[in-house]
């Protein structure tokens, strides 16, 4: 099974990309589940991606990065036997340490997730202002990052932030996306 962590701050746009990432890999005959980290008690996107016909589960008891790390593999381990997906999609809360979520399923699953965090090109200067070490983890361990909502800003503020992401993360890609286009096959080939 392959597992995939979607990181990003709150906001950022992970249900969006997770939907056009899902009906990718259903288009390319993958059976998936998408594991939902909600830390609310009453979970919106996992309604949303319900409708849209695909196999979700929901974690409410906290952050999976930290305070449920051990239901997270619980809920892990159930939905290999249970279902023996392609995929295992895992939606972080925005304010999850995806990393820590990695070392998590490894340690205890010997399961090797990728991270794939996403930024929010119309924020992403005042949430590193704010709180630059938070913003810089989410970012670590990524083996790609996607700057959404590109059609909100200029393009001297998206070369910036293309710029300030790139310093962080390295070697990797860095791509830019826009919820008003569809996100191309060729590209989800490219990260996956």
């Amino acid at each position: 099974m392959q597992t995939l962590i979607l990181a990003g701050f709150l906001g950022a746009g992970k249900t969006t990309v997770l939907m056009e990432l899902a009906a990718f890999l259903v288009r390319s005959g993958k059976k998936i589940v998408i594991l939902e980290n909600e830390i609310s008690s009453a979970g919106v996107d996992n309604q949303l991606l319900k409708s849209k016909g695909f196999q979700v589960r929901n974690i409410f008891a906290g952050c999976v990065c930290c305070t449920s790390t051990g239901i997270l593999c619980q809920d892990v381990q159930k939905i290999q036997l249970e279902f023996d997906p392609d995929w295992l999609i895992i939606e972080a809360t925005g304010m999850a340490y995806p990393d820590a979520i990695q070392s998590s399923l490894h340690r205890e699953l010997q399961i090797d997730a990728s991270v794939l965090a996403l930024v929010d090109a119309s924020r992403w200067k005042r949430v590193l202002a704010a709180m630059r070490q938070f913003a810089v983890s989410q970012l670590h361990g990524a083996a790609a990052v996607l700057v959404t909502k590109i059609d909100k800003v200029d393009p001297a503020t998206l070369n910036e932030v293309m710029h300030s992401v790139g310093e962080i993360v390295d070697h990797i890609p860095v791509l830019p996306i826009c919820a008003i286009q569809p996100i191309p096959d060729a590209l989800w080939s490219t990260i996956l």
